[in-house]
């Protein structure tokens, strides 16, 4: 899809993973949290668990996985922010962290479940 900029392509990816998320029974619960600590993407419930989804969106495949991209600054970084969002919701649940791979030259969606808080 050539000739979008990256805002575009994120809020592409972003809006696809939402959908992807809804189909697969997450509920939504916000999107793009802001907060002193930075930005979380998607945040969703599923099974009573709350989910920080971090959306990383490609136009094409390329050697590294977009997750490659989700470093430990990034990671303690979302959940600085998860932690102000549950303080601002005034409980907390049991919470992870998903990093949803978003293709857009192929549709293909994957969620790595397995980068907890």
């Amino acid at each position: 899809m050539p000739g979008r900029d990256t805002l575009t392509t994120g809020d592409l990816g972003e809006q696809l993973a939402a959908d992807y998320l809804q189909q697969h029974g997450y509920r939504l619960l916000c999107r793009n949290f802001r907060c002193p600590c930075g930005e979380i993407d998607i945040i969703a419930e599923r099974e009573g668990v709350i989910y920080f989804v971090e959306v990383k969106s490609r136009n094409k495949s390329t050697f590294a996985p977009p997750a490659a991209n989700v470093t430990r600054t990034k990671r303690r970084q979302i959940s600085r922010a998860a932690a102000l969002w549950f303080a601002k919701q005034g409980y907390e649940l049991p919470s992870g962290l998903l990093v949803a791979e978003v293709y857009l030259d192929s549709g293909n969606i994957h969620l790595l479940e397995d980068f907890l808080l």
